[in-house]
């Protein structure tokens, strides 16, 4: 295997990894209890809002460490 190679799995496990950390942080941000009809939990924001800024949060990361 390249090194090249390794290098970038490395970076995308780190990038999943840290996506990961943060869309969790802002699950726990955007709580906003649990939908007594459903059961689940509900957050102020929408899936994919979080997602969006997981990403953008990543991205940032990765920016700032380049």
């Amino acid at each position: 295997m390249e090194l090249a190679q390794v290098s970038n799995e490395i970076i995308v496990k780190l990038e999943e990894g840290l996506y990961e950390d943060y869309k969790e942080e802002l699950e726990k941000k955007y709580y906003g209890g649990i939908n007594k009809e459903l059961g689940e939990p509900w957050f102020t924001k929408s899936d994919a809002e979080i997602e969006e800024e997981a990403t953008q949060k990543v991205k940032e990361f990765m920016d700032r460490n380049s």
